[in-house]
């Protein structure tokens, strides 16, 4: 069996499943020949709010496949969501990639369960996520510069400051401010200047992306369409926010407390092969609102474009509200924390 890289062109459908199985077993008859197409068994796991990801089985193999959402490509640069995958890959962080097809990419299967949030916030789980996110930081190369105002800057040129629907215009003019990229920069210049290290980064640890493997007691990432070089300091303060769930309104006042926040940094500097140090993490604790804010503002301005390109049913530009409202309660919870 051969794993090299294949490009198949296909186009799978996000709305017939029987278009899109059909399909599947097309690309599976070049990519997996021994599998008897009769006897692909398929099973459906979307959980992500842009794309629909199933699994093809044949006796004790699967494969995933992950099928990108209409105009995703506006919100992920998927060139190098396939470069950073295969560089994960090689140093162990994600399941090997087989192949893309015209609008998605075939990969391996990894064993376990995405968590559930209830999970997600049982400590017990907190030191092996630490754990974790300081071996990919520690294990991936990169070249010191992040990429996230970059983006942060792309969303901005794919938004159209008018709304198709008068009630989506009435909504963002009254909730957002007129200059967006202003805030940006402003965020970008305050961050810059903290000298926080880079590394490589997952981006997007919510709770569908990380599994547990229940035989191992592991933890495993997946779904590494945001990963890029960023501070990795952004990574965690991003998952700190993904505790308030994304199903719904998200709920803020379930995040983590300080004291949790302050163990979970002590086991990823720990795991990180750094001594404890009392002053490195009061630096990290005073820094981490504005990481907070600018995870926030990260996803706050990705909705407000899904919320213009999207078809999936999401009520995206709700979350961006709710978003951009921690993106200044966090900011303002940093200023306040520079005057004491």
């Amino acid at each position: 069996m051969t794993d090299t890289f294949q490009n198949f062109n296909e186009d799978l459908s996000l709305t017939s499943q029987i278009d899109c199985e059909n399909s599947a077993r097309s690309i599976l008859a070049k990519l997996r020949p021994d599998w008897k197409s009769s006897e692909i068994t398929f099973e459906y796991f979307s959980v992500g709010i842009t794309n629909k990801i199933f699994s093809a089985g044949f006796g004790g193999e699967h494969v995933i496949f992950r099928v990108f959402g209409h105009n995703t490509n506006k919100v992920i640069d998927r060139e190098n969501e396939v470069t950073a995958w295969r560089q994960l890959a090689e140093h162990g962080f994600a399941a090997p990639l087989y192949g893309k097809f015209n609008n998605g990419l075939i990969c391996g299967f990894l064993e376990g369960k995405s968590l559930k949030i209830e999970e997600m916030r049982d400590s017990r789980f907190h030191v092996n996520i630490a754990k974790r996110i300081a071996q990919l930081h520690t294990s991936v190369p990169t070249d010191g510069k992040t990429l996230v105002f970059e983006k942060m800057y792309q969303f901005l040129k794919q938004l159209d400051k008018n709304f198709e629907k008068p009630e989506q215009q009435e909504f963002f003019t009254k909730n957002f401010p007129t200059d967006l990229e202003a805030e940006v920069k402003k965020l970008e210049q305050m961050i810059v200047k903290l000298k926080e290290p880079v590394a490589f980064c997952h981006n997007d640890l919510l709770v569908h992306n990380i599994v547990f493997n229940g035989e191992k007691k592991t933890i495993e990432f997946i779904d590494y369409e945001y990963a890029f070089p960023n501070y990795a300091l952004y990574d965690i303060a991003n998952h700190f926010c993904e505790y308030a769930g994304v199903e719904g309104t998200p709920d803020y006042s379930k995040c983590l407390t300080k004291d949790e926040k302050w163990l979970f940094v002590n086991d990823y500097l720990r795991f990180g092969g750094q001594k404890h140090c009392d002053v490195r993490i009061a630096a990290m604790f005073k820094n981490l609102p504005l990481f907070e804010a600018a995870a926030h503002l990260f996803w706050a301005i990705w909705a407000l474009v899904q919320t213009q390109n999207s078809t999936i049913d999401f009520d995206y530009l709700t979350y961006a509200h709710a978003r951009y409202q921690q993106y200044e309660k966090r900011l303002q919870k940093y200023v306040d924390g520079l005057h004491h």
